[in-house]
């Protein structure tokens, strides 16, 4: 019996004692993976601190980048776009010299520069010439120069616009309104600095049978032609315009009323000696021409237009395709 009990105590003991390890075991790997696990929550947590830190960086960088945009695009002249584009590029990036060029000039050395085309939808808007940077820095120059195109384009089509508000669409001559809105200028400048001033009103002689015998067509060749004569045979500092219909205006700045006749009989000539090609049609047209002068005739604009189109008509009434100044018989 007692040895029956003491091997049942001793059998006993081994499944305690062997009980006993295995705890000891099963606690000694739960706290090393307790600690695994608290390391990788650590790095987890410094992870996602850095993570945090980039990401605002990240987000101040693009609310730079969008301020910059937005600057650019606050201009409408080229020259003003580009230095905006470079000292935003400059808040971002170093470089050594960033050059704006409309054209590749063969004078001009490139051969340290990378040159960058500024091309939108087959449009091209110049070059942009940058050296000295870093490459790591390409995302951003790429971001720029992209808003810096649509600076270009955005000026170049207010530009558009601007011509085509001011520009006759057939003749390519200045509207009536803008002729008129310069004139009043013009003649505030002339007596300010006490200068003369000169007014020509042009007509077209015959035109009603032009229009009649050969078409609108026809009329619209002679009236386009007329109009680049008339711009041949004028100063870079004079203004055509299109008066309406067949008429047209010239302000001769600077210009005595000698100086104004001497102008109007050169463009006469020139008209009547040059064949208009119209389709199949090749055509002798001529003008009629009435000159007004600041200050001799007149000290507003109302009255030397009214003025000129008197001396005009008396140019018509006395035979067409002739000059006259206005005069108190006319």
């Amino acid at each position: 019996m007692h040895i029956v009990f003491i091997l049942t105590l001793i059998a006993i003991f081994i499944v305690l004692k062997d009980k006993i390890k295995r705890r000891h075991s099963f606690a000694l790997s739960d706290f090393a993976n307790l600690e695994n696990n608290l390391r990788d929550l650590l790095l987890e947590e410094q992870h996602i601190a850095e993570e945090g830190v980039s990401r605002e960086e990240k987000v101040i960088k693009i609310m730079n980048l969008y301020e910059i945009t937005k600057e650019i695009c606050e201009f409408l002249e080229e020259d003003k776009i580009f230095l905006s584009f470079k000292n935003g590029l400059s808040k971002f990036i170093t470089f050594q010299e960033c050059d704006y060029l409309v054209s590749i000039d063969s004078q001009k050395d490139l051969s340290a520069f990378e040159v960058i085309p500024l091309v939108s939808e087959s449009e091209s808007c110049g070059y942009l010439a940058i050296r000295g940077f870093n490459e790591k820095d390409r995302p951003v120059l790429d971001i720029l120069v992209a808003q810096f195109i649509t600076g270009i384009k955005r000026a170049r089509l207010y530009q558009r616009v601007q011509e085509l508000a001011i520009t006759d669409s057939l003749t390519k001559v200045f509207t009536r309104k803008y002729s008129l809105d310069r004139f009043e200028e013009e003649l505030k400048r002339s007596k300010e600095l006490n200068l003369s001033l000169s007014y020509l009103m042009m007509d077209v002689d015959n035109f009603k049978y032009f229009n009649d015998k050969y078409g609108h067509l026809v009329g619209d060749v002679i009236v386009k032609t007329i109009a680049e004569i008339i711009k041949l045979n004028c100063r870079e500092i004079d203004l055509i315009g299109r008066f309406g219909g067949e008429e047209f205006i010239a302000i001769l700045p600077m210009t005595s009323k000698d100086g104004a006749l001497f102008a109007a009989e050169r463009i006469r000539k020139s008209i009547e000696s040059t064949p208009i090609k119209a389709f199949d049609e090749s055509l002798k047209v001529t003008v009629s021409i009435g000159v007004s002068s600041f200050p001799q005739d007149a000290k507003t604009s109302q009255e030397l237009i009214e003025k000129a189109d008197r001396a005009l008509y008396h140019s018509k009434r006395t035979g067409k395709n002739k000059v006259s100044a206005y005069t108190s018989r006319t």
